[in-house]
């Protein structure tokens, strides 16, 4: 059986995240937020994943 994917770690965050907003059109608040939704099972790291998306999005926005 196939598993779906899911970010388990801070390392898996970080790499999706770079990955995720280097494309134009997943460069949105409303993105990190629906993608830790259904990829980040951890309430904690899910809470990272969108303040780390939230950075970067802040910086890329400079």
């Amino acid at each position: 059986m196939i598993e779906r994917f899911k970010i388990e770690n801070v390392a898996e965050a970080d790499a999706f995240l770079k990955d995720l907003l280097a494309k134009d059109e997943y460069r949105s608040v409303d993105e990190v937020i629906v993608r830790a939704r259904k990829l980040v099972p951890d309430e904690n790291l899910r809470m990272y994943f969108i303040n780390k998306g939230k950075q970067i999005l802040e910086a890329l926005a400079v």
